[in-house]
């Protein structure tokens, strides 16, 4: 009998092999990267298993032999470019700026399957700046040909592997669509997802929500007798009130969960896939021949007549010619400010049917100047206007000395209240606001959300408003305007009236109202009647010289004083 001796070879008790002085003695300072890789993330799907712990404590033992201070970062996320990876994006401006000239991974692949721009962008970027690359089995070294040869051969087939996996579970996905079955991921609201056939079934308690909600688009809401036609935001409405639970259970219904509900081809028993694509982070649709379009994939909740007489509705709705908005400005946009809690006050407008006693319908156009502060101060718009412009009017009437009297007690009242300024509470409520307003754009602005010039627009008006408000608290020592100057200011007031009441839009009229007037404070004082308090922006070009007015004038009115 032939007896065979085999030797067995001692097992090393270290991870990476010994190396050479001359590669480690220039390595100063490591950046030890760990990420979990796709496999990594089924795996532990799989097995409850910590794959980054374990990858932790290999790079660990690999660092502490070499005995180089090194630091140490995590990325909990995969993705196949460097723009989803902040931890990954952070490591590579650290080694630009000098700061590690090595970078420990488990293996190259943990550097990235992005595209072949993104591995470009790093190989350069290692050999440019001769950034070693440690493992637990060798060291690289990107000026050594052979390193580097063997770092763009496991770059490009990480890359190449990646699109090789995509492409195997494309087409599986794919197959398993032509079949009927689910590969969306969560089922949608009313189904649930049976995991050992992959088809839906249906969840009854939520499929009883999803029919009423068909229920009341197609045939409307019945109340006190009679039933009235619903559109989505009136759903939503309802169903937040009769406290029907949401599908992610939000506090309220959003009219556009409703729509997709009612634009859902799944609650006939079908199923879309393949119908967009992405690029570049953007999505688009595809042709329609290109879609993977299965019907009777499983049990539909929405009969076929319920669901064509949602459709039929919904296309009635999209071919109804659309209402174009107007955002431009309107006459008193920016001008006027509710002096009990400093908000700009904006306009409300909407039209209100009435059903007339002998029959027919009656439109009544409600046009009101709201404070957005909750339950604060609401006037009727044009009102404002009527007295702002009679304002004007009157002071336009006045003769000479008259208007010189008028301006004398408007230097006398600049006078005092420089010496009560603190006295004047609604410019200081309105100056605290824009100095907060002012914080957050340079806080947006510092976040990157705002870009330049969005910063400095918005910083400039600002500052302009804080600049009158100013002028306003410390009026100085300026002379009222006198003489020949007054013959020139009624001539400026009697040219702006004739050019507003002859402007063709409300936004010519709201530039013309901008340039004479800094701001109105109004105060509402009853039913219908309001104060207002004027500040004027008369600049006008008299005897050589540029005189500007920023002050408040007061006059009494029918509606209260300016």
């Amino acid at each position: 009998m032939c007896r065979i001796s085999l030797t067995i070879p001692k097992q090393r008790t270290d991870i990476m092999p010994a190396r050479t002085k001359e590669i480690t003695e220039y390595i100063t300072h490591i950046i030890n990267y760990l990420r979990r890789s796709r496999q990594d993330i089924e795996r532990e799907k799989r097995t409850g298993e910590d794959t980054l712990a374990t990858q932790k404590k290999i790079m660990i033992k690999v660092l502490d032999d070499l005995k180089i201070p090194y630091d140490q970062v995590e990325e909990i996320g995969s993705g196949d470019k460097i723009e989803t990876r902040p931890i990954f994006l952070q490591v590579l401006k650290s080694i630009e700026q000098g700061k590690y000239n090595a970078i420990a991974v488990k293996e190259i692949p943990r550097l990235g399957r992005g595209t072949y721009t993104d591995m470009g962008q790093i190989y350069d970027l290692l050999v440019s700046k001769r950034i070693f690359i440690i493992t637990p089995y060798k060291i690289y070294d990107p000026q050594n040909p052979a390193d580097a040869r063997q770092i763009r051969f496991e770059l490009f087939f990480a890359r190449e592997e990646f699109e090789m996996i995509k492409e195997r579970l494309v087409s599986a996905k794919y197959n398993l669509a032509h079949e009927g079955k689910w590969i969306c991921g969560q089922a949608p609201f009313g189904y649930r997802l049976n995991n050992s056939t992959q088809r839906l079934e249906i969840d009854e308690d939520e499929a009883q929500i999803v029919r009423y909600i068909f229920t009341l688009y197609v045939y409307g809401l019945e109340q006190n007798g009679t039933t009235r036609e619903i559109a989505f935001r009136a759903i939503a409405s309802y169903l937040t009130k009769i406290g029907i639970p949401t599908p992610r259970r939000a506090i309220s219904w959003n009219y556009l969960s409703v729509k997709r509900f009612i634009e859902n081809v799944v609650y006939i028993g079908t199923v879309k896939y393949r119908t967009r694509k992405r690029i570049a982070n953007k999505y688009f649709n595809r042709p329609e021949e290109e879609w993977i379009v299965v019907e009777h994939a499983h049990e539909p909740i929405i009969d076929k007549e319920t669901w064509d007489l949602a459709q039929k509705k919904l296309q009635k709705v999209a071919e109804q010619p659309k209402v174009k908005l107007d955002f431009s400005p309107c006459e008193l946009a920016g001008l006027v400010v509710c002096s009990k809690c400093g908000h700009r006050m904006v306009r409300q407008y909407s039209v209100q049917n009435y059903k007339k006693k002998a029959g027919g319908i009656s439109k009544y156009h409600k046009e009101f100047l709201w404070c957005p502060t909750p339950g604060c101060t609401c006037v009727k718009y044009r009102d404002v206007e009527s007295e702002i412009l009679r304002y004007l009017d009157i002071l336009d009437e006045f003769d000479t000395q008259k208007l010189d009297e008028i301006f004398g007690q408007v230097y006398q009242q600049q006078k005092e209240a420089a010496v009560s300024i603190d006295t004047n509470e609604s410019v200081q409520r309105r100056k605290a606001e824009l100095k907060r307003r002012l914080k957050f754009i340079y806080e947006k602005y510092e976040a990157g959300i705002y870009d330049d010039q969005i910063f400095q627009e918005r910083r400039d008006e600002i500052e302009k408003e804080l600049s009158m408000l100013d002028a306003i608290e410390s009026p100085g020592t300026k002379k009222p305007v006198q003489g020949q100057e007054m013959l020139q200011l009624k001539k400026n007031i009697k040219t702006f009236l004739e050019a507003y009441h002859s402007a063709e839009n409300k936004t010519l009229k709201n530039k013309l109202l901008s340039d004479l007037i800094a701001v109105v404070y109004l105060n509402k004082t009853g039913k219908g009647k309001f104060d207002l308090e004027i500040h004027p922006r008369f600049t006008f070009s008299l005897a050589g010289k540029n005189i500007t007015k920023n002050d408040a004038y007061h006059h009494n009115s029918p509606n209260g004083y300016y």
